[in-house]
């Protein structure tokens, strides 16, 4: 297991696609895309993995993505990736991945102007990585620290998606990106992080702490990305993730000498008790 070339699918894909009509891109990219990545999984197909990559940052079948590709190769991204998930996996005794690795979507303006341009999804043993060729190296990697830390932290958990409590689901998104501050550096957080102080927070964190336990992520989404609309009264953009932040940073502060290894086995109720949000 481990970075798979995908410059190799995306010339094909290029080449290929000047042999079709453009009513034809959105197959050909299902095809030549999808298709190999959907080995890696039992549960779902390549028709749904095409839309949930499309959803999540995946460049569009139509996109121009021959300059972004050029700079990527000679950038060496694949390589570098390579060194640093047999650095990482190592350090924190890691699970196995396979890593994929395209061209994000720019004409996103979320993606681009909220996020950076870089954009991750991570299933238990599986990780893409949309990105821009603008993005340095110490950018892909704060991106895969973050992506891989889920797929260890899941490991761990020993628990699947629809296993996951609202508070599992927070401390998942902090834990990544204390992660990122551990083993990259502070300048690489995520903009979300500092969204929201400790004490902005607390008032919408009282309103749900009798739902930490729910399951399920379409009731989690409100409260991880802030919704207006969200039946328990409004949460701010970004406030669940921004939460999680606070919950995991405060216990790892409270604990000195708490490395990322040790952080991940650890259960998402201990990391709150002993955290600046512990529940009276």
């Amino acid at each position: 297991m481990s970075v798979v070339n995908t410059s190799k699918w995306l010339r094909e894909y290029i080449r290929e696609r000047k042999k079709v009509t453009s009513q034809q891109y959105f197959e050909l990219q299902r095809r030549l895309i999808c298709e190999p990545i959907a080995d890696y999984f039992e549960e779902f197909n390549d028709v749904q993995l095409h839309q949930y990559f499309l959803e999540n940052g995946m460049f569009y079948p139509d996109a121009k993505i021959l300059n972004e590709l050029r700079v990527m190769e000679k950038n060496n991204i694949w390589k570098m990736l390579q060194s640093y998930y047999e650095m990482l996996r190592k350090e924190w005794s890691g699970e196995e991945a396979n890593i994929f690795v395209f061209p994000i979507e720019k004409r996103n303006k979320l993606l681009m102007k909220e996020l950076n341009g870089k954009m991750g999804i991570s299933f238990h043993d599986v990780i893409l990585l949309f990105i821009t060729k603008d993005l340095s190296h110490k950018e892909i990697k704060a991106l895969f620290t973050h992506e891989y830390n889920h797929v260890c932290r899941l490991a761990e958990q020993q628990k699947d998606f629809d296993e996951l409590t609202l508070l599992d689901s927070m401390i998942i998104e902090g834990m990544a990106e204390v992660a990122v501050e551990k083993t990259i550096g502070e300048e690489l957080l995520a903009p979300w992080v500092s969204l929201y102080s400790k004490e902005e927070l607390f008032p919408y964190w009282h309103r749900i702490v009798d739902f930490l336990q729910v399951k399920g992520k379409e009731k989690h989404d409100p409260i991880l990305y802030g919704d207006p609309s969200s039946r328990r009264g409004r949460f701010p953009k970004w406030f669940g993730y921004c939460l999680g932040y606070q919950i995991v940073s405060s216990y790892v502060k409270n604990n000195q000498g708490m490395k990322v290894k040790q952080l991940l086995s650890i259960d998402s109720k201990e990391i709150l008790a002993k955290s600046d949000f512990a529940l009276k």
